[in-house]
């Protein structure tokens, strides 16, 4: 897991911020008591990124995974795992959509 470096721009106690680690993976987004809180974009130097909902700093609520091959993840979130419904599409435009439970799309 990335560590902290500091608030780079706004507020990330209670607010809108910037939040820089020291590995260059940011998040950009509302801050709950010093949480990831609310909507916010997560982008990691290796091309991840996610983009939605946090709860508590977890990917909570409906969001989106963008891989650095080009694939993507989109629907529902709960604690930090694809839980709910949502659509995987893979770089060629393959699609696999349905009920996911802990990241793992139930057949």
């Amino acid at each position: 897991f990335a560590r902290s470096t500091g608030c780079k721009e706004g507020n990330c106690e209670n607010g809108y911020g910037k939040w820089i680690y020291t590995d260059k993976t940011t998040y950009e987004g509302e801050w709950v008591g010093t949480k990831k809180h609310g909507q916010g974009t997560e982008t990691w130097p290796n091309g991840y990124i996610y983009k939605g909902e946090f709860k508590n700093s977890e990917w909570s609520g409906i969001g989106t995974l963008s891989f650095p091959d080009g694939s993507t993840y989109e629907g529902e979130w709960k604690k930090g795992f694809m839980n709910g419904q949502g659509t995987f599409t893979w770089s060629d435009g393959k699609q696999k959509s349905g009920t996911w439970v802990n990241g793992k799309l139930q057949e």
